[in-house]
């Protein structure tokens, strides 16, 4: 039976996920929800997970919640966690980097003072790609010569950004070529060519005020 891979119909936490999975060619479910009660008043009570949450990945008699724990065993599964110390270390520090720019990325913009923050959100963005642009240097990928799962992470968030602030990453050469690099990747063509890829989103839940999903919308 092919894997389950379950989360909302949006980008948010699941779609670094399926690159990566799509990366690999593996054959999976993408379950997609879009209504609440499906999720909240059944499959998180009887699909057996323990820490109930999406997104999920259930393989098997493998069940995974929390979207770390579910990239680690991605990421040792198809050999895309380093493979040297230093390239571990570089994926793990990235990854990490990553996901917390993410969460304050978000938090702004589900927030109740978004429109406060919204310029100082736009304003900052730039230091944040910068640094991002310096960490990549002259390398291929941020795991070095090889192309790591925090490669899926860091593309999707600078995507992101890069359609929250238009420009923002393209004044990056190395990270220009990045983005190009990563989406040429053979395994993605048809993914990344597809409505599926949600290209333009939604990125955000229906209570977002940026990139919301318009399914759960009162």
């Amino acid at each position: 039976m092919a894997p389950t891979l379950g989360y909302w119909e949006l980008r948010g936490l699941g779609h670094a996920i399926r690159l990566l999975l799509h990366y690999k060619e593996v054959e999976f479910e993408n379950k997609m929800y879009n209504d609440p009660q499906e999720w909240f008043g059944n499959d998180k009570l009887n699909l057996g997970l323990k820490w109930p949450n999406l997104p999920y990945y259930i393989d098997g008699d493998v069940k995974i919640t929390e979207t770390s724990a579910i990239f680690a065993h991605l990421g040792r599964k198809h050999g895309l966690d380093g493979s040297t110390e230093q390239a571990k270390i570089n994926n793990d520090m990235t990854y990490s980097a990553a996901l917390s720019h993410r969460n304050a990325f978000v938090r702004v913009v589900y927030g109740d003072n978004y429109d406060e923050k919204k310029d100082e959100l736009v304003a900052g963005l730039d230091d944040k790609v910068a640094q991002f642009s310096k960490e990549l240097g002259d390398q291929d990928w941020f795991g070095g010569s090889e192309l790591v799962y925090a490669d899926f992470c860091v593309y999707d968030l600078l995507d992101v950004w890069n359609q929250f602030k238009p420009g923002c990453v393209e004044k990056h050469d190395n990270l220009k070529a990045f983005m190009a690099r990563f989406a040429a990747l053979p395994t993605l063509q048809k993914f990344m060519n597809s409505d599926k890829s949600m290209k333009n989103g939604p990125f955000n839940g229906p209570n977002a005020h940026w990139g919301a999903a318009k399914w759960g919308a009162e």
